[in-house]
């Protein structure tokens, strides 16, 4: 019976000192791998109606430059009238259809980023740094549409299974690669704490900590502050009664063995 309560001594302290660790904030050093992440997950809510819609500027552009066709004097006596009604009903719909000013607008880095940005759910900021050097460093974030890698644009790639990714190339010992990555509607049905993963050459893995995400078991801890001194306060109260135990079970086997001495 002894052992039992030994047993379950030592597991209540062990257990509270954990649980006061990662309250504290320093339960992340614990066995931390030398390749790490560590992003913050934020909403990005645009307003309605926000963004450029290819179907509206291709009929703007077709109404105007019909409406120049017939406004414009000069177009109007060097062109016959068949061929200004050829143009209107044939050549200004071919040259000014949805499909063709889509990928003008993509075509335009400016128009292309405003296209981008109406379709963005979610950004993720942060991290990444190693203790030791590493080769080819690779961070898969599904959903991304496009993201800044120490403040300059980085083009995305696909893995062999079809997920998005950063590749960071190499990072010495002690370096750190700031990362911003903006996602899609993708992002919004994942859980991104388990998609996402980073790793380098040779197989090496590391840790991706994610903050920001809701809907987890205890997410309230981070909006209500005085539940965390009421998970700190018992713990540390479980943490005295352990430590009590033991102290009491070891004080029950000294006097025992001092008895026997007798």
């Amino acid at each position: 019976m002894g052992l039992w309560k030994l047993l379950i001594s030592l597991s209540l302290v062990l257990a509270s000192s954990l649980g006061l660790l990662v309250l504290s904030g320093s339960a992340r050093n614990l066995a931390a791998p030398s390749l790490e992440a560590r992003l913050v997950v934020q909403e990005y809510p645009i307003p309605e109606g926000f963004g450029v819609d290819p179907n509206m500027v291709a009929s703007f552009m077709a109404e105007r430059l019909t409406q120049r066709l017939d406004d414009d004097i000069a177009l109007r006596l060097t062109l016959k009238p068949d061929a200004r009604k050829s143009v209107k009903e044939i050549v200004i719909p071919r040259l000014m259809n949805v499909v063709v000013v889509e990928a003008m607008m993509k075509e335009i880095p400016e128009l292309s980023a405003m296209l981008e940005l109406g379709a963005i759910r979610r950004t993720v900021t942060g991290q990444v740094s190693s203790s030791t050097a590493v080769k080819d460093v690779a961070l898969t974030v599904p959903g991304a549409l496009f993201a800044e890698v120490d403040g300059e644009k980085l083009k995305l790639t696909n893995t062999s299974t079809g997920l998005t990714a950063l590749t960071l190339g190499d990072l010495s010992a002690g370096q750190v690669r700031q990362v911003k990555v903006w996602l899609g509607e993708e992002a919004l049905g994942q859980d991104l704490g388990r998609v996402m993963r980073v790793g380098a050459k040779a197989g090496a893995r590391g840790r991706v900590m994610l903050w920001g995400s809701q809907g987890w078991f205890g997410s309230d801890l981070e909006a209500l502050r005085w539940s965390r001194w009421l998970v700190a306060a018992l713990l540390s109260g479980i943490l005295m009664f352990g430590l009590s135990s033991l102290a009491l079970s070891a004080f029950t086997q000294l006097q025992a063995g001092y008895r026997r001495i007798r």
